[in-house]
């Protein structure tokens, strides 16, 4: 059986690339690293997402962007505050 993968990138400020990972965390079906920039202000996460079919692979990523989402709209509303 052919094993599908897919990979996504997020670049941002280093805080939220914090709270993002910390809201994802745990889902053993991404791999996920967390790139400092050479400021150490600048962030990057990258996503590594394997499945057995692309179905697979798209039910992981959609849940993964739903999360992220949830996350970062959380993050906003609190940072404005």
């Amino acid at each position: 059986m052919t094993e599908v993968e897919t990979e996504m990138a997020w670049v941002g400020d280093l805080d939220k690339a914090e709270f993002l990972l910390a809201a994802v965390e745990g889902d053993d079906s991404v791999e996920i690293e967390l790139v400092i920039g050479c400021d150490e202000a600048e962030a990057g996460l990258r996503f590594h997402v394997k499945g057995d079919d692309l179905r697979e692979v798209r039910a992981i990523v959609d849940g993964l962007l739903a999360r992220l989402g949830a996350a970062e709209a959380e993050f906003d509303s609190v940072s404005r505050a």
